[in-house]
């Protein structure tokens, strides 16, 4: 009964509308309702808007900086978004992040199509629907950057080689080809090399294991790979130009070379990393990976037709996985391009749950608990401890997601497959509804740069049309003053002198005033700083304060002042006052 209710489900129409559903559904979470976060967030969507205000769709700006460390591509797409939904001014984040949530729903389609052509519709269905709802992908679908649409391009071009290797004739395989070069070029004008080096990896790996690479010369095939690059040369080369050679130079120097020789910006970690994050981030799809993996290496040991199509996902796979794994430079969201190809072993597990030995669905079982009990409880409590959201919804969520998943285990250990997906799928769709729909919004004490912009703009109504200057520096202040802020350090903030009649206003993180991260900060310096702050408080005709969490920096508590100078009522009753 089971297997023909998710042989009916696999069939393309209801698969798809499927699929499609629960990879809206996950995304979608929190994408209205959360603010801009820092950081790459709040870079991107600010290097996005200046982009719609100056036109140059070639250079990347963060305010007066180039910004040459990623592509064009993401911010392309942002902006067509914000002009078809919205508008520059509006500052609307969610309008952002919309090429994120496509993102999403393209790679959940993709890990469909390519499960179901190399094991099976039941198990591409099974891997569509898992991705769809995993929490790395959808907590990166609500986040307006680049990785889930970089998951995108890595899943069509996984699906590209799988029509490749199981293609009947050549010109399916070279449509197949062309596939794999259009998403590879995409990737790279999305995030640089990882697709490329995604899908040369799993190549590469195939040939090896299979020790034949017949099946794999219509990627010679001279359109596709000059359609390929065609997709990224000429921006690379207008680039280039417009920057005199900087953007290569910083971008493959100063971004991408440390990464690969120290842990670069603090964000390093060991071998095994990415592994020890896995039941969290790849829950729910992780109930199913180890029954799936066993059943892959009984494929490749009986060789033959059934082998063809796990060799092909573990080739995509575990390349890709070990090199992020090797890596010095660590992020959770690095491994996000394996992730379309471990979703079809996943399915694999879920095809096979009925003759799959009773301590893989166990071990299943078990990830799934300890996945959800990390990404659930654990990370819902934390918000309530550090933010103080509301005990009710943090408990809700909780009980909601553990009781899922409590049950989706025993589901899973029972063998009922049809049953463990829904409930699975249950567990992913409740963690992202409870986690970033519900409990984050209403942590209003992260969000400390909407609370230093409403105070900012408050008190600027008494100046109005005042400079606005910073020394609280997180990029979601920038974006969400709309990009009107000059960004100082303490130091060279005191270099001028308070001058009262000047409309300005000063945003002051006062919790880093006298901090001596940005340097050593002598007697001296600590003096002239502290005058210089009571000369700002006695010239300021209107101040406010902002109070909350620097999650980016690690802060428990900071406060923000804002002072405005040289306000048209008070310097008028100055003028009026009389003369000695």
């Amino acid at each position: 009964m089971a297997n023909s209710v998710l042989a009916r489900l696999g069939r393309p129409g209801p698969a798809l509308a499927i699929i499609a559903v629960l990879a809206l559904a996950a995304a979608l979470a929190g994408v209205f309702t959360l603010p801009v976060l820092d950081r790459d967030e709040a870079r991107f969507a600010q290097a996005t808007a200046q982009m719609l205000q100056t036109g140059d769709i070639v250079e990347i700006n963060f305010l007066d900086e180039p910004r040459h460390k990623k592509p064009a591509g993401i911010h392309w797409l942002q902006a067509a978004a914000v002009a078809i939904t919205s508008s520059e001014t509006a500052r609307e984040i969610w309008a952002y992040r919309l090429p994120s949530v496509l993102g999403a729903l393209l790679a959940a389609i993709a890990a469909y199509l390519a499960g179901a052509c190399l094991i099976g519709r039941r198990a591409g269905f099974a891997a569509g629907a898992l991705l769809a709802v995993t929490v790395l992908l959808g907590s990166e679908a609500g986040i307006a950057k680049t990785d889930a649409f970089l998951c995108a391009t890595a899943a069509w071009a996984f699906f590209g080689i799988a029509g490749l290797r199981t293609a009947s004739g050549r010109r399916e395989a070279r449509i197949f080809a062309l596939s794999v070069w259009v998403a590879m070029g995409i990737g790279v004008l999305i995030k640089g090399p990882v697709t490329p080096m995604a899908a040369g990896l799993c190549v590469l790996a195939l040939i090896a294991l299979e020790r034949r690479i017949d099946w794999a010369w219509p990627l010679a095939w001279w359109p596709a790979p000059l359609i390929g690059a065609g997709l990224t040369l000429p921006w690379l080369i207008a680039v280039q130009l417009a920057t005199d050679g900087a953007f290569l130079q910083e971008a493959v120097g100063q971004d991408l070379g440390p990464k690969l020789v120290s842990g670069h910006e603090s964000h390093d970690g060991p071998p095994g990393y990415h592994l020890a994050l896995l039941p969290v981030l790849f829950l729910p799809a992780i109930a199913f990976l180890p029954a799936g993996l066993s059943a892959a290496v009984q494929r490749l040991r009986r060789g033959g037709a059934a082998a063809v199509g796990v060799k092909i996902a573990l080739a995509f796979a575990l390349p890709t996985w070990l090199v992020f794994e090797l890596l010095p430079t660590k992020l959770p969201h690095y491994v996000l391009p394996a992730y379309p190809a471990l979703a079809v072993i996943a399915g694999l597990g879920l095809a096979r749950l009925k003759t799959a030995p009773a301590i893989w669905l166990q071990l299943g079982a078990l990830l799934l608990i300890v996945g959800a009990a990390f990404a659930g409880p654990a990370v819902l409590v934390f918000l309530h401890l550090s933010a103080e959201t509301p005990f009710g919804p943090v408990a809700a969520a909780c009980i909601a997601v553990m009781l899922f998943a409590f049950a989706a285990a025993f589901a899973v250990i029972t063998r009922r497959a049809t049953l463990a997906l829904a409930l699975c799928v249950l567990t992913g769709l409740t963690w992202h509804a409870g986690a970033r729909g519900v409990v984050a919004p209403a942590a209003g004490e992260l969000f400390v740069s909407v609370r230093a912009a409403q105070a900012a703009m408050e008190v600027q109504t008494a100046a109005p049309g005042a400079d606005i200057v910073s020394t609280f520096t997180e990029p979601s202040l920038v974006f969400t003053l709309g990009g009107r802020v000059i960004l100082t350090d303490p130091q060279a903030l005191i270099s001028v002198p308070v001058d009262p009649a000047l409309p300005r206003a000063y945003i002051i993180d006062e919790s880093r005033w006298l901090s001596p991260e940005l340097g050593p900060l002598s007697d001296e310096d600590r003096t002239a700083r502290m005058d210089w702050l009571s000369s700002l408080t006695e010239a300021a005709c209107a101040s406010a304060a902002a109070t909350g969490i620097n999650y980016s920096r690690g802060d428990d508590t900071i406060v923000v002042a804002v002072y405005v100078t040289g306000c048209p009522e008070t310097l008028e009753e100055s003028e009026d006052e009389p003369q000695d």
